[in-house]
């Protein structure tokens, strides 16, 4: 028994150092070795979180929750009283159409920014509808027209008027309330899934679009005539932003918010023909104008400082409106604000 304790001995004192070097050296390399684990799992959450895909509204790279996230759409009016506006400056893209009197009214079409305040408010027209129908938008808008509002529900718009949740009224001394109505664009969307059920996204057949240009053209101003010179419109190209600022009246068009000048990246002209109806039975109101929205007609896009003539082609009330160069092929629009002028049949463009 005494020779076994000390043979037991004698092997922990041969054992107990390997025991130790095996455990520092163990050590030594935990400390040592490259943090290839946790370092690779940190590249790959970065690159997920910083990968961008096109926006379906106006091609910007965005985050893929943005890219598809669900439209708004906002009724904003642009009668002398009206300006400034406020929030023309955040949307992705804007449609331009005069209404009655001659009056210019705007649509704003909003997915990547959804501002707190934008307006003034204003009513929806049947027209406007059929645009804003091609990105199945959440519609903004305080009353409208009969024809409007009979085709909102035949069409089943996804309809948010004018209410207490999202819409306030800002007084302004002199100016009459018609022209204070101003909506939270943010509670339009999250109302809309909350209270309404809307999806929160959205899919749709988008344009082509191209990143701008680094080179420019020579067509560095367009003007538009509409109606009068109240609503005449000077785009002017900036070759250091290669983006077009907005003038109207001849005075800089800056947004009531931020004073800061309205931009665009791609300006698309389109002439429709519209004509005037009598008025609405019974109602006392003026009829809205019929503008034509479907079908075809002429096209000029500008952008990089170039002017592009061309047709514009919408098959449906569904379908997005597309433009087309002089042989046939679809004009890629560069990713940005996009701006769609629609002028009526004796509305002008002068380019140069």
């Amino acid at each position: 028994t005494h020779a076994v304790d000390i043979n037991h001995k004698k092997l922990f004192l041969v054992v107990l150092p390997l025991v130790f070097i095996i455990g520092m050296a163990a050590v030594f390399w935990f400390i040592t070795k490259p943090a290839t684990t946790d370092d690779s799992s940190n590249v790959a959450v970065k690159k997920k979180s910083s990968a961008q895909t096109p926006s379906l509204v106006n091609g910007v790279m965005v985050a893929p929750d943005i890219a598809n996230r669900h439209p708004v759409a906002v009724m904003i009016e642009n009668s002398p009283d009206a300006r400034p506006q406020a929030g023309l400056i955040d949307a992705d893209v804007v449609y331009e159409a005069v209404t009655e009197g001659g009056i210019t009214r705007f649509m704003g079409i909003f997915s990547q920014n959804y501002p707190t305040k934008a307006g003034p408010v204003r009513s929806a027209r049947s027209y406007f509808i059929d645009w804003l129908s091609e990105y199945d938008a959440f519609y903004a808008h305080a009353g409208g027209s009969p024809t409007a509002l009979s085709r909102i529900l035949s069409y089943g718009i996804k309809d948010y008027p004018h209410s207490s949740d999202a819409y306030v009224r800002i007084p302004q001394a002199g100016i009459a309330s018609e022209h204070t109505l101003f909506v939270d664009v943010s509670k339009i969307y999250n109302l809309g899934i909350s209270k309404k059920g809307w999806p929160a996204t959205y899919d749709t057949a988008s344009w082509k679009f191209v990143d701008a240009a680094k080179t420019f053209g020579t067509v560095p101003k367009l003007t538009l005539n509409f109606s009068s010179t109240q609503f005449q419109v000077v785009w002017t190209h900036d070759p250091a932003t290669n983006t077009y600022s907005r003038v109207m009246n001849a005075v800089a068009h800056n947004d009531r918010v931020t004073g800061g000048q309205i931009s665009a990246s791609a300006i698309v002209a389109i002439t429709v023909n519209h004509s005037a109806n009598a008025p609405y039975a019974g109602t006392g109101k003026e009829s809205e104008w019929t503008m034509t929205t479907t079908g075809s007609g002429a096209a000029s896009v500008f952008q990089n400082g170039t002017r592009t003539d061309g047709t514009w082609k919408k098959s449906s009330r569904l379908e997005r409106t597309r433009f087309y160069d002089g042989q046939g092929a679809e004009i890629p629009l560069n990713r940005g604000k996009i701006w769609i002028e629609v002028l009526p049949q004796d509305g002008t463009i002068v380019a140069g």
